[in-house]
C-alpha cells in the first residue's frame, strides 16, 4: 500500500511535465514565429505560409550543416513544418534534410496533392541542386513526398513508393559536348500529372 501511494505522485508529476505547445504572440508574422522557434534570423529563412488539410501550417527552410559519415562538413537544406494544435499552440515538425549534391539544396516548390489513396492531401517537396562545373551545367532535381503529420509525430513519414514514381535524382543539364538532359517534374503541374496518371 505504501508503494503504491508513493507511485501515485510521480504519476501526476509525469503527466503534468507532458510537453506544451509553443506560443505564438498575437500578429507575429509568420517569417518571425519561425525565425523564434528555430533560433535563425529571419533573412536566412523561407516561408511558406499556408493551411494543409485544414491545419494552419508554416514551412520554413533553411540552410545548415553537419558532418556526414565520412567526417566530412556537409552544406543542408533542412525544412521544417510548423503546425497549430487544436488548443492554438504550435508544434514543430521535421519534414527533410538535403545534404549537397554538387551544388547546396533549395526548395523549388512545395504544394499538396493526394498521394496514398486517402482523404486527405499529401505534401509534395520539389528540391532542386544548381549545378556549374567544366563539362555540364544546370539542376539536379527531386520530388519527396510525406504523409500527413499525426501527433505526436515529430518527423514527417517519408513515402518512398509514390516518390519513386519521379525517378530520384534526376539531370536537367546542358553538357559541353552538346548533350542535353531535361527532368520531367520541374513544376507542380507536372507531379500532379503524373500522380493522376498512376491513380492518386
Amino acid at each position: 500500500m505504501p508503494i503504491r501511494l508513493c507511485l501515485i505522485p510521480a504519476l501526476l508529476l509525469l503527466i503534468g511535465a507532458a510537453p506544451s505547445g509553443i506560443e505564438r504572440a498575437p500578429g507575429e508574422g509568420a517569417v518571425r514565429f519561425a525565425a523564434r522557434v528555430l533560433d535563425q534570423t529571419e533573412d536566412m529563412l523561407q516561408i511558406v505560409d499556408t493551411v494543409w488539410n485544414g491545419t494552419p501550417t508554416v514551412f520554413a527552410d533553411y540552410p545548415s550543416a553537419r558532418i556526414n559519415e565520412r567526417g566530412l562538413r556537409v552544406e543542408t537544406r533542412e525544412l521544417v513544418a510548423l503546425v497549430r494544435r487544436s488548443d492554438g499552440t504550435w508544434r514543430r515538425v521535421t519534414v527533410t534534410s538535403a545534404e549537397e549534391e554538387g551544388g547546396i539544396a533549395e526548395i523549388a516548390a512545395i504544394a499538396f496533392a493526394n498521394a496514398d489513396r486517402d482523404a486527405d492531401r499529401e505534401l509534395i517537396v520539389l528540391l532542386k541542386w544548381p549545378q556549374v562545373h567544366y563539362d555540364y551545367g544546370g539542376a539536379f532535381y527531386e520530388v519527396r513526398l510525406f504523409d500527413t503529420p499525426r501527433p505526436p509525430q515529430s518527423g514527417l513519414t517519408y513515402l518512398a513508393e509514390p516518390s519513386r514514381l519521379f525517378g530520384g535524382l534526376g539531370c536537367d543539364c546542358d553538357f559541353r559536348d552538346g548533350r542535353r538532359e531535361r527532368y520531367r517534374f520541374k513544376t507542380i503541374a507536372a507531379i500532379r500529372r503524373e500522380l493522376a496518371r498512376h491513380g492518386y
